[in-house]
């Protein structure tokens, strides 16, 4: 199978060119959709991921050791849990700011039309 090289850890290069230790930073990976859990793949039963690769006729199996996403009988690796958009590199981004409109009123306009009238018992709020 092969591993989409955004889902791998990027190495440092070395000054002598040869590739080292994978960088601590790593990638962070976000679930997308509510509903989806993860699982990992333990033991040696046969299970497939739900989705076929481009180009393959079959449904890959999922190896030991390895990620995926679940919801009720449907179980996608990594790879193709991307590719349809259930996970992505990105946090989910706050909206964005609500951007004040200015009135167009001259200050010297402001003032209330309205007059105020006070109920008998609101004397202390004068």
């Amino acid at each position: 199978m092969n591993v989409d090289s955004r889902l791998s850890i990027p190495r440092r290069e070395e000054p002598s060119g040869r590739e080292s230790t994978p960088d601590p930073a790593g990638k962070r990976v976000f679930l997308t959709l509510p509903g989806w859990s993860v699982g990992l793949k333990v033991g040696s039963e046969r299970s497939f991921c739900s989705m076929k690769s481009p180009g393959q006729d079959y449904y890959h199996r999922l190896l030991d050791g390895e990620l995926f996403v679940w919801q009720g009988d449907e179980r996608i690796c990594f790879v193709c849990a991307e590719r349809r958009g259930l996970l992505t590199f990105e946090p989910k981004t706050l909206r964005p700011s609500i951007q004040m409109s200015e009135l167009g009123v001259a200050p010297d306009t402001f003032g209330s039309e309205f007059d105020l009238k006070y109920f008998p018992g609101d004397e202390n709020l004068r």
